[in-house]
């Protein structure tokens, strides 16, 4: 399961201690795996709620979540379908220049940052991309007028690659256009983007899934310079 760091802008526990809550996270979850009497799917809704709690609270603060994040799909398809060693941003707000400026989705693993933005419409339909600010999503002889996804991509893009230069944080980024139900036609997409669509998917998401690298350092670092930058609001819990 990925680890969640930063849902939004509520409080998370991994701002607290980077370092530490990513191991604590897996000690305790294989704990719980080898108690367990529950079935696969029953463990990964126990570990979600768990994990949301970690998301949304500290020994001294919490943050009010909207209910519609636990029935957020794409959330639990980052937190449930990849390893324990990846560490996810969800939604994230960033505080730059004073202004607050959300994204889509971060997913930090050991040896890679993806920024990740879902495009996804009708069953089986193509997203013909191109340089301009809007693409076409075409189903059979409908057409219809999208925002080009590469204009969320560059902007994270931007704000990651800043924060880590001023860390000195090594770390190869890669963009993702994630469609899983449909397809993606854009010949001149730049060769750091990923065109992660129906007939790549399963390669991709198998390939990120069989990763077996452990928690490294520098990604650990990079998780903590992000959390630098992230917007929270929260309130001091009663005593």
């Amino acid at each position: 399961m990925g680890q969640l760091i930063k849902l939004q802008d509520y409080i998370s526990r991994y701002e607290i201690d980077m370092f530490r809550y990513p191991g604590q996270f897996i000690r305790q979850k294989r704990k719980q795996w080898e108690q367990t009497t529950v079935e696969k799917q029953h463990f990964l809704d126990h570990i979600f709620d768990f994990q949301m709690k970690w998301a949304s609270s500290t020994i001294r603060e919490k943050s009010y979540i909207d209910k519609e994040f636990y029935k957020d799909h794409n959330l639990k398809y980052f937190l449930q379908r990849f390893p324990d060693t990846y560490l996810v941003l969800y939604r994230p707000i960033f505080k730059l220049k004073n202004a607050p400026v959300e994204v889509e989705i971060i997913m930090i693993s050991p040896t890679t940052t993806w920024l990740i933005t879902i495009l996804e419409g009708v069953e089986n339909s193509v997203f013909i991309g191109s340089n301009d600010r809007f693409w076409i999503e075409r189903k059979g002889k409908h057409d219809k007028k999208v925002l080009s996804p590469m204009i969320e991509l560059d902007r994270m893009d931007g704000i990651v690659r800043t924060i880590y230069s001023l860390y000195d944080i090594v770390l190869p980024i890669r963009k993702v256009i994630l469609n899983r139900t449909g397809y993606i036609d854009f010949p001149l997409a730049p060769f750091d983007v990923d065109l992660v669509e129906k007939r790549k998917y399963e390669e991709w998401f198998t390939g990120l899934r069989n990763t077996s690298s452990p928690l490294k350092h520098m990604q650990l670092k990079a998780g903590n310079a992000l959390l630098q930058y992230c917007h929270t609001v929260c309130v001091r819990r009663m005593e």
